[in-house]
């Protein structure tokens, strides 16, 4: 399940008599450990300061965080996003956690294999993808980002240059080549973590008042770790037929398209078409057929039919975004669509979902 669920992303020293040993160039000054405030400047000034596509391209292993609060005329709401990738065992995830008010959504999709996790609230079920087909999900975010800036994306992209020329204060843990800057403007407090030699922009935090937050971690190497669960509870796949029909005569027609979203492909013979009637829990199936089967025309005893065709439109052997469905019957009365998903035992949506 993802939707959807999806834009556009996130980087900063060691010691040895008090200065930089990597490179072994003798350190400028203001360059030592920790750096000074023009050091510190001038490297927020670089265009490639903080740059998450870049961080993806260098580590194997990556998770970028960000926490946004707000409040807006007495209504609070924050919006946390968590990404991740391991390249080597082509995995990755994405997580978004929207609250509003005392409302909340949250939500996590781990990827990239045949099984795939799907996490709503605290609760974890296993879906499946036919195809895998491991994306960066940076890479692959700011590429829907660009095609989409009006879409709800993770805020990745932060302009160091344009708080570059702050008068900075810095301390710094030789130990750990921590180093952590704050300076304020006039309308916010800004907080940079950096770590390692050459120093790198890890964490970014800005502060006005009560009403507005923000918080940005980046993780790399062995302490980003994602693993499948296995033995969870199957959900089914994220496609109902919930178009309202079309009257064409004296037949009432259900039409469209596996959306293109679809985030899995899925095997046909797992899927099947359902013709019901009544309403609500009252709901009973009279027709069906497999979505594998292609086309089937299903005559009752009381002399109504119902017929069904799935074209496999993008020829890939699967039921995938693009292709293409029609059902059309001439019963009458309280009517409806749905699919039965058979490999996760449970209804993708419509009156009977959930029973």
């Amino acid at each position: 399940m993802r939707s959807a669920i999806l834009a556009a992303l996130l980087v900063l020293a060691p010691l040895s008599t008090g200065c930089l040993v990597v490179p072994i160039d003798p350190c400028p000054e203001g360059d030592c450990f920790p750096l000074g405030s023009a050091a510190l400047s001038e490297l927020l000034s670089g265009p490639d300061a903080f740059d998450v596509l870049s961080y993806a391209e260098d580590f194997e292993r990556l998770r970028v965080e960000t926490s946004t609060v707000y409040e807006n005329q007495g209504q609070s709401g924050e919006i946390h996003w968590s990404v991740a990738k391991d390249d080597d065992a082509q995995l990755r995830s994405i997580a978004m956690r929207l609250t509003i008010g005392t409302s909340t959504i949250d939500t996590e999709v781990i990827e990239g294999q045949r099984a795939t996790n799907v996490r709503i609230g605290d609760d974890w079920y296993e879906g499946r993808d036919a195809i895998p087909q491991y994306t960066d999900p940076f890479e692959e975010i700011a590429k829907l980002a660009s095609e989409q800036p009006n879409g709800l994306w993770p805020p990745f992209g932060f302009d160091t240059a344009s708080i570059a020329d702050l008068d900075w204060t810095i301390t710094g843990d030789p130990l750990s080549l921590q180093q952590i800057a704050s300076a304020s403007n006039a309308t916010h407090t800004i907080i940079i973590e950096l770590m390692g030699a050459p120093p790198m922009i890890t964490g970014i935090e800005t502060y006005s008042g009560d009403d507005q937050q923000f918080t940005l971690r980046v993780t790399t190497g062995d302490a980003v770790s994602l693993a499948l669960q296995e033995g969870l509870p199957r959900t089914p796949i994220e496609f109902s037929l919930e178009a309202a029909p079309l009257q064409d005569g004296d037949l009432t027609v259900w039409a469209g398209g596996v959306p293109e979203g679809l985030t899995a492909e899925v095997d046909p013979a797992e899927l099947e078409f359902h013709g019901l009637s009544g309403t609500g829990e009252d709901a009973t199936s009279v027709a069906s057929m497999a979505f594998d089967v292609e086309y089937s025309n299903v005559t009752l005893n009381d002399g109504t039919w119902w017929e069904f065709s799935w074209s496999d439109y993008v020829v890939d052997g699967y039921v995938s975004g693009g292709d293409f469905y029609q059902i059309r019957t001439n019963a009458t009365g309280e009517l409806n669509v749905a699919i039965y998903d058979l490999w996760a035992e449970a209804w993708t949506g419509g009156p009977l979902q959930g029973s």
